[in-house]
């Protein structure tokens, strides 16, 4: 009998511990419920950020690319101004020196006329001049020889009578001759005079033509030369033009290049989040269908009756049945008695799967916080590189590129940390779980 009452109180005792641990059990799985709401809840006000944070993102993105454009275009059309200015103000220059050009020309080609013009006229008057100084010479030396052969003859016949005549009238002719030749000569010499004054003029306005001549011929070099360097001044100008084109269009692609690999980032990283918000929705619902299939058994310990050997016999079946319902010993996959301190070990390793997958929650989110702060870097960064101030002149900007390199340091890669568990463990563990209550 005093085996029956121990055994009674026994009963009674591990009926009240079972009621204690069946409380602290449930008080403990409603705090954890608590904890995956609060998770829950967390992850949803997380998300909520991120959503707001994109559209925020995007409309900033939305904002730099119409102000590029705008910036992009301004300049295009101060640069289409500038060009159009220039090529007036060349045209313009252009139609000055060539119609000055023109109008030196005429006025080179009149004077010329014009000297030629009073070379000729001064050639028929000289000319006109000499022939007739030389018909007038001529007709005086003809009537002279005539005059001079009446006066012979008269002589001739006369002399014998008359030569004393004849030779005061001979001396009286002779002297009037002298005078005539003084005359004559003095009339040569002024004639001589003239025509060499004549032939220095001549020599001044051939000199005043060649001299009109080599200006005409400097003035063409000089204008030559000009265009010249006005052609190579275009040509310049063009192939700074098609440099400043081709940089502009690296740059923009080079800029596309950039926003389009952000918006795939972007992109990558929205995917990834409803993947893993897809998977963590996925395990908590998973939960919370397992958490509803188990039983009571199942979310304490599975229990199994304790086999009693010969010597108890005596006890009465109602309290062996009894006995057995609420016995407190547990039998292992091989059959035989659990030990008291091994009771827990499933429930441990639930917890503890509970646990890592807790911690990998956290590392998740530490990873995305740290995406979500490189993405922040990258936007800064981009920001920096379209605009100009004292922060961004200080801190290193991409734009600042020296030898087909810029200052800015990249991030190292950090390698992920991959939890790995033993395979052994994991296959006695699921094939705890498989088997059969």
């Amino acid at each position: 009998q005093w085996r029956k009452l121990m055994r009674l109180a026994k009963v009674e005792s591990l009926r009240k511990d079972l009621e204690i641990m069946s409380q602290n059990h449930e008080r403990e799985v409603d705090m954890k419920d608590a904890i995956i709401q609060m998770l829950d809840r967390d992850l949803d006000e997380a998300e909520e950020q991120y959503q707001m944070a994109l559209r925020s993102h995007l409309q900033n993105v939305d904002a730099l690319i119409d102000l590029y454009n705008s910036k992009v275009r301004q300049l295009e059309s101060e640069f289409e101004a500038e060009i159009r200015q220039i090529q007036e103000d060349f045209q313009t220059e252009r139609t000055e020196i060539v119609t000055k050009h023109m109008a030196n020309k005429g006025e080179l080609i009149d004077i010329i006329e014009l000297v030629e013009q009073q070379f000729k006229d001064s050639e028929a008057e000289a000319k006109q001049d000499f022939d007739s100084y030389c018909e007038e010479l001529k007709n005086k030396n003809l009537e002279d020889r005539n005059v001079l052969k009446l006066m012979l003859e008269a002589q001739i016949e006369t002399l014998e009578n008359h030569f004393a005549n004849a030779a005061e009238t001979y001396d009286q002719t002779t002297r009037q001759r002298t005078q005539q030749f003084r005359t004559l000569t003095t009339k040569d010499r002024t004639s001589a005079t003239t025509i060499e004054g004549q032939i220095k003029r001549m020599q001044r306005l051939q000199d005043t033509l060649a001299h009109w001549r080599m200006k005409i011929a400097s003035n063409v070099k000089e204008c030559e030369e000009r265009n010249r360097l006005m052609r190579e001044e275009r040509d310049q100008i063009s192939r700074h033009f098609q440099e400043l084109k081709s940089r502009m269009n690296k740059t923009r692609d080079v800029q596309g290049a950039r926003l389009m690999e952000l918006s795939i980032q972007s992109r990558k990283c929205v995917k990834s989040l409803e993947g893993q918000q897809e998977r963590a929705e996925t395990i908590l619902r998973y939960s919370e269908l397992n958490r509803k299939l188990e039983t009571e058994r199942e979310k304490v310990l599975p229990f199994h009756p304790l086999s009693i050997g010969e010597e108890d016999a005596t006890i009465p079946e109602e309290l062996m049945t009894e006995a057995n319902a609420l016995s407190s010993y547990a039998l292992g996959p091989d059959g035989k008695p659990v030990e008291e301190w091994n009771y827990l070990d499933v429930f441990f390793k639930r917890y503890n799967k509970v646990l890592l997958d807790k911690w990998a929650i956290s590392k998740e989110q530490e990873r995305v916080a740290q995406e979500n702060g490189d993405l922040r870097s990258i936007l800064k960064q981009y920001l920096d590189g379209i605009s100009v101030n004292a922060d961004v002149m200080q801190e290193a900007n991409p734009l600042f590129v020296l030898n087909n390199r810029t200052n800015i340091q990249r991030r190292e890669a950090v390698a992920e940390h991959v939890t790995v568990q033993n395979a052994n463990f994991v296959y006695n563990q699921a094939a705890m779980m498989s088997r059969p209550t």
